[in-house]
């Protein structure tokens, strides 16, 4: 069984960039999305799927047009790039639209979550970062989300560059653009910027509800943990990449790793065991668990935990209402579908 301390000891040092590059490719649970095997359960999601195969098939004619033509012509009209925005609720098939978007594009290409893109910037910088997505044609981004205005300025530099540089954007959100930053921070005094923004993109509104249905929410006394010696019992038979750690434990050793690297720790593990989940006192402990969640849900690796409280506990209620509250609830969401899956 893996040890904790182990997992983390080799994540501290400062990443290689073009290592990160490497790893922004759709993780395991949607690495077999594609258009074909998209079951669309309302016509706003059929139109969704229906404009974004329409979109990759003109960027596969553009890419067998020739890249070295392409790029002349870019040279000499200065093409800008473009932005398709993909606006839904919780759980309306959104990623698996966008991961098979990815996955039908032409190469080269990355995909990536909003918060990775943001941790991304925040270790290389803003010039190296525009230079290392420079090199592709398109890009995929996860959960567009604007926290604070230094969310903004990164989205809007980012933004600017890769439309220069003639990149395809591609991304999803739970909040239409102009609205982006609403109850999070002052919209009034950054209105040009989020209206800037906002115009670089093609809303596609995906409709629909959330197939994960948030049923704890209804039946806040629903099971969703096991006792704690069934946790051990469960763990020991999981095999050798299996990681059986204190929750407590987990939320010390994620604030002593960049966010970057977390991606690092879950692909070491096959299968995380949580003892004594509780509530996540601090705001900076919560984020900090909320992309760790995200990673976990991405990479499809099985979570299965003891708890000291329901899972509607496992943040305080002012975090859910707060301006991390779509965060919060996305998160929640995943750990119900996580924790609710067969062993």
């Amino acid at each position: 069984m893996l040890r904790l301390d182990e997992l983390i000891a080799g994540l501290s040092e400062r990443p290689d960039v073009d290592a990160l590059l490497a790893h922004f490719v759709p993780p395991g649970r949607f690495a077999a999305k594609r258009f074909d095997n998209y079951d669309p359960r309302d016509p706003s999601q059929a139109a969704a799927s229906e404009r974004l195969r329409a979109l990759a098939g003109e960027l596969r004619d553009e890419a067998e047009g020739g890249l070295v033509r392409l790029l002349r012509a870019r040279i000499s009209r200065r093409e800008r790039g473009s932005g398709v925005y993909l606006d839904g609720g919780f759980g309306v098939g959104k990623t698996h639209l966008l991961a098979a978007f990815w996955h039908a594009a032409p190469a080269p290409k990355a995909y990536l979550s909003f918060d990775e893109l943001v941790y991304f910037i925040g270790l290389v910088g803003v010039e190296a970062a525009r230079a290392s997505f420079a090199g592709q044609r398109v890009a995929a981004i996860d959960e567009w989300e604007l926290d604070d205005p230094g969310n903004l300025k990164i989205a809007l530099a980012f933004l600017r560059g890769a439309l220069e540089d003639g990149l395809r954007v591609m991304v999803t959100s739970n909040t239409l653009p102009l609205e982006l930053g609403a109850g999070r921070f002052s919209q009034k005094d950054f209105r040009a910027e989020i209206e800037e923004l906002a115009s670089a993109f093609e809303v596609v509104r995906v409709e629909g509800t959330d197939y994960r249905h948030r049923r704890f929410e209804a039946d806040p006394g629903k099971e969703y943990f096991l006792d704690d010696e069934a946790l051990h019992r469960a763990a020991a038979k999981a095999g050798d990449r299996a990681l059986l750690a204190p929750f407590p434990a987990l939320i010390d050793s994620l604030a002593r790793v960049h966010p970057i690297r977390y991606a690092g720790i879950v692909d070491q593990v096959d299968a995380l065991f949580l003892a004594e989940m509780n509530t996540v006192a601090g705001l900076p402990e919560a984020l900090r668990w909320v992309h760790f969640v995200d990673t976990l849900y991405d990479s499809a690796v099985p979570l299965r935990a003891s708890s000291r409280v329901s899972l509607g506990s496992v943040f305080p209620p002012d975090f859910a209402r707060g301006p991390y509250g779509k965060k919060i609830s996305r998160c929640l969401s995943r750990l119900e579908e996580m924790l609710g899956e067969e062993g």
